[in-house]
């Protein structure tokens, strides 16, 4: 429900006092608890009618006849995009922020679970860091060792901060000389590319030279498909917090928050929520409000993410979960700060 569009001003002030009332307070809010934080003095009549108008357009609702008023997700929507996303942390909450983040940098998992916990520490909800992947990783070096049984050990050198090793087997033998070739013309070849990117090249290149037929590339092509280089499994993913959402009156329902949490256990469900941000070309913070997630389970939360990157490329991401009722403010620039502070220290390795 992107692009809820102007509101005329007087709307706008009610609609962001509804909003950061309802945030402060939970509970629904009326005319009279608006009349001395508006911008300009206003009746309660006049409140109500304008308030009448926002439920009329969609922005809030009315969970009870003789209740306040209440945001919907097209309210928050408002709210987010207006008001929330120039917000700055203190000076000495960034610099809480790095001491914590500092005490944790090597090795690389090490930052990433320490993140987690700063995000739901500084936003009061659940943090999640989803780890670069092996085959987002930049090639640095890679070496293969002949084992007995016709297996391979491939070690491999990527940035940001990684070495890994993997045994692989392989149906026809090679030679140690064989072996040697190929990790030279992969390292001469393709250093500083994505272990992802260079699979796809030599196929390609394999395919271009099909004809001419070239050894090395098929020993080469033969090792990535015995997954020398990884396979398709995402990077480490991080989760901290979980107890928060209980104590939160949200999810008093156990039902929904019995759902919430099976989401949360379900690694597959959170890395393709979390993988969204890396797939657009908005390099920023994204928020997704209520319906606006796609799994059913998440559409009374809300979820905010940000890229991780090594440079320039987007290798991870993180962000933070919790109910549409969320500080925003607090939560965006936390996630936008600490997004920042770990991309530097990957960048920086």
């Amino acid at each position: 429900m992107r692009g809820s569009g102007n509101l005329p001003k007087r709307q706008r002030d009610i609609l962001v006092a509804v909003v950061r009332q309802f945030i402060a307070n939970g509970i629904p809010v009326g005319s009279k608890a608006l009349a001395g934080v508006l911008p300009e003095p206003l009746s309660p009549a006049t409140i109500r009618n304008v308030m009448a108008e926002l439920v009329a357009e969609g922005y809030l609702a009315q969970p009870h006849i003789s209740a306040g008023r209440i945001p919907t997700d097209r309210g928050y929507r408002f709210y987010v995009d207006w008001m929330a996303c120039g917000a700055r942390l203190a000076p000495a909450t960034e610099r809480y922020i790095d001491r914590k983040l500092s005490a944790a940098t090597d090795p690389l998992e090490a930052l990433m679970a320490q993140a987690s916990c700063v995000l739901s520490e500084m936003s009061h909800n659940v943090g999640w860091v989803l780890a670069p992947s092996v085959e987002e990783k930049l090639l640095e070096y890679i070496k293969f060792v002949i084992l007995p049984d016709r297996r391979v050990l491939a070690i491999v050198v990527s940035r940001p901060e990684r070495v890994e090793t993997k045994v692989i087997s392989v149906e026809e033998g090679f030679s140690q000389e064989e072996l040697d070739r190929a990790a030279e013309f992969i390292n001469s070849e393709f250093r500083g590319w994505s272990l992802r990117t260079i699979r796809l090249e030599v196929f390609k290149r394999l395919e271009e030279e099909k004809i001419l037929y070239d050894r090395l590339l098929h020993n080469v092509a033969t090792l990535f498909m015995w997954n020398a280089l990884a396979g398709d499994e995402p990077g480490p993913l991080f989760v901290d917090g979980t107890a928060r959402i209980l104590d939160r009156p949200e999810f008093e329902d156990v039902r929904r928050i019995k759902q919430l949490l099976q989401t949360f256990e379900e690694k597959a469900k959170l890395v393709k929520i979390l993988s969204l941000c890396l797939q657009t070309p908005d390099t920023g913070v994204r928020i997704l409000i209520g319906r606006e997630n796609s799994e059913k389970q998440m559409q009374q939360c809300t979820l905010i993410v940000a890229p991780l990157h090594y440079r320039e490329r987007a290798v991870g991401a993180l962000g933070v979960v919790g109910p549409t009722r969320m500080e925003y403010d607090r939560a965006i620039s936390t996630v936008d700060y600490i997004a920042h502070r770990c991309s530097q220290v990957l960048s920086s390795n």
